[in-house]
């Protein structure tokens, strides 16, 4: 399996994202969602999660149709005495909104299925120079979630044992949850976070070949079949 830089990536999905902004032909949209299907059971997202992540974009998608069908149509009067209004849809409409939705949510969830957010951050830090500060925060945000987790189950149990049935518990995690962010900022600033000088990364990634390739010829793809369909 082709492993790509998470940052390019990113890079690439933003690009063709930002093209098929500026596309409204449904069959074009439709398309991309099919090939971003397909890239997801290569990278062996298992069918049970793609359908999952779909059901409420599925279901935004059928809202946005009948909303553009019934809306962006003609209306014309039956009669002058009953006023009953007979709205002739425009189904082109709808289904041009309904693809664009899908398309955008399968290019979202291609990248978060096959991206470690972790790899990502360290990509941007890396080859897109974001500020060490900033990318370093965000990972020590990203580390602190299952530990706020953990320890409401942990306040849960411990509340449930004693009897209580109700959530009182939420003061004490979140002390908990301060103390423990002052821990790791005081941390992370011991070890020199802080600093402007260079540092050694643990986790180094490359930028190959194959993500430059990537890069111009899913654009170019993109691109051309936009101006080919006009």
């Amino acid at each position: 399996m082709l492993k790509l830089n998470p940052a390019y990536k990113g890079l690439t999905l933003f690009l063709i994202s930002l093209i098929l902004s500026f596309e409204y032909n449904y069959y074009f949209n439709f398309g991309i969602f099919l090939v971003m299907i397909l890239l997801m059971l290569i990278n062996k997202v298992s069918i049970k999660k793609i359908v999952l992540a779909f059901l409420p974009v599925i279901f935004l998608a059928v809202g946005v149709f009948f909303t553009g069908f019934l809306h962006s149509g003609e209306s014309t009067d039956v009669t002058s005495l009953t006023k009953i209004v007979v709205v002739i849809g425009d189904a082109e409409t709808g289904m041009q909104l309904a693809m664009r939705i899908m398309a955008f949510a399968s290019i979202g969830l291609f990248f978060v299925f096959t991206t470690d957010p972790r790899l990502f951050i360290l990509s941007l830090n890396q080859q897109f120079k974001l500020p060490r500060n900033f990318a370093y925060g965000i990972l020590a945000a990203y580390s602190f979630i299952p530990i706020v987790k953990q320890e409401y189950q942990n306040m849960r149990f411990a509340y449930r044992a004693r009897g209580v049935e109700k959530n009182i518990f939420m003061l004490p995690m979140l002390v908990t949850a301060v103390r423990s962010s002052e821990s790791i900022a005081m941390a992370m600033e011991s070890k020199g976070f802080n600093s402007k000088g260079k540092r050694s990364e643990y986790i180094k990634l490359s930028v190959s070949i194959w993500d430059y390739i990537i890069l111009v010829v899913g654009t170019l793809i993109v691109l051309v079949g936009t101006i080919i369909r006009k």
